[in-house]
């Protein structure tokens, strides 16, 4: 350790006696920035502000002795990196044993050999020094790695959002079609009652009729408007809740259901309990749901038999969700693959290539898990 490090380092000195104190300021004092105490009192006054990288400590003072200003150092989390030599003419192994208890690096006894006065004190300064610099380091490290773990959860939040557009984007044109029709349905029924008022006799129950299909097609029209507010809004922050599971399902079933209709996909509902619930982020389990139904649809295409049948079941370790789908497995050696970021086995455009990867990540979250059951003769997923 080089002189100029030596001098900026701090040594506290705290003995009662004046003899031991010039001793010690003869051989440190031109080498160190040295401050010394007389009482135990006055050293617990001016440690923390000094903050030493040494302290001298005389074990046998009157008022607070040595041991308990050791103490109390130790208990001070700012000093964490101050090291203590304690100090006494004894040299009996109770003293020192005790001394190590109270948080003591090392002991010297008294008088002091200046030699080895110096050479310890160097060794402990040289300690002090080390640490120092690595507690920096560490907290610089410690910094870094929250702001890259900050960059990868923004990365990983686009990511999701990104995934999750992505299937909306697959569903657009189902979508457009299922709000479309209805309102074609709501303007033809207009029209009609408009006719209808304008006769010489008025078909009340007829015209009650068309306003009950009217306000029937308008609540159609606002679960499609409500899965879509829920499903694109950002859930990773949402508090875990339980939620009944045809909840789930019919939000995921309104934007996906037209599209399977387009692609002449027969839905199955398996039978489940009617109470069956989930606790979930409801947005989140959503979006892997409707990932493996979109999955299934681009699967089927140009397939003889299209279909997918989606159920729930109550287990002894909680709830398991199944998608299965009428072709035949997933090849071996895709199936190594098939969760891991951007794979994917669809045409360039098609898909992204995260969104199981980032469905099996959602699922962990929740403390369950995405698989792809490889007995089934099927294709079938269990979340």
């Amino acid at each position: 350790m080089s002189q100029n490090v030596l001098q900026k380092q701090k040594v506290l000195l705290v003995d009662d006696e004046k003899r031991n104190q010039k001793i010690v300021i003869e051989i440190l004092e031109d080498l160190v920035d040295l401050k010394v105490c007389s009482s135990g009192e006055e050293a617990m006054e001016v440690v923390e502000q000094f903050d030493p990288d040494l302290v001298l400590l005389d074990i046998m003072m009157t008022g607070i002795d040595g041991y308990e200003v050791c103490r109390r150092i130790r208990a001070n989390p700012k000093l964490v990196l101050t090291k203590v030599i304690l100090v006494s003419g004894k040299a009996m192994i109770d003293e020192r044993l005790q001394g190590y208890e109270v948080g003591g690096d090392s002991y010297m006894t008294k008088p002091f050999v200046p030699e080895e006065l110096l050479a310890i004190a160097k060794v402990f300064l040289r300690l002090s020094y080390v640490e120092r610099e690595l507690s920096v380091l560490n907290k610089g490290l410690e910094e870094e790695v929250q702001r890259r773990t900050s960059q990868l959860l923004d990365a990983e939040g686009k990511l999701i959002a990104s995934a999750k557009m992505s299937a909306l984007g697959e569903m657009a044109g189902g979508i457009a079609h299922e709000i479309n029709t209805p309102l074609g349905t709501i303007g033809l029924l207009a029209d009609s009652l408009q006719e209808r008022l304008t006769e010489p006799e008025v078909d009340v129950p007829a015209l009650l009729k068309m306003t009950e299909m009217m306000a029937s097609t308008v609540k159609r029209i606002g679960r499609i408007i409500n899965g879509l507010r829920t499903f694109s809004r950002d859930g990773s922050n949402d508090v875990f809740t339980v939620t009944p599971f045809r909840e789930v399902l019919e939000t995921t079933l309104s934007l996906c259901g037209e599209r399977l209709k387009q692609s002449g996909v027969e839905l199955q509902i398996a039978d489940f309990p009617e109470d069956l619930q989930i606790r979930c982020r409801q947005v989140q389990l959503s979006q892997v749901l409707l990932n493996l139904i979109g999955n299934s649809c681009d699967a089927l295409d140009g397939k003889p038999a299209k279909w997918i049948r989606v159920g729930a079941e109550k287990t002894a370790l909680g709830t398991r969700v199944i998608v299965t789908d009428s072709g035949h497995g997933v090849p071996l050696e895709v199936a190594k693959k098939i969760f891991q970021p951007f794979f994917t086995t669809k045409d360039v455009g098609k898909g992204t290539g995260l969104g199981l990867s980032i469905s099996q990540g959602i699922m962990t979250a929740h403390g369950g898990s995405l698989s792809l059951d490889p007995a089934c003769e099927n294709t079938r997923f269990i979340i």
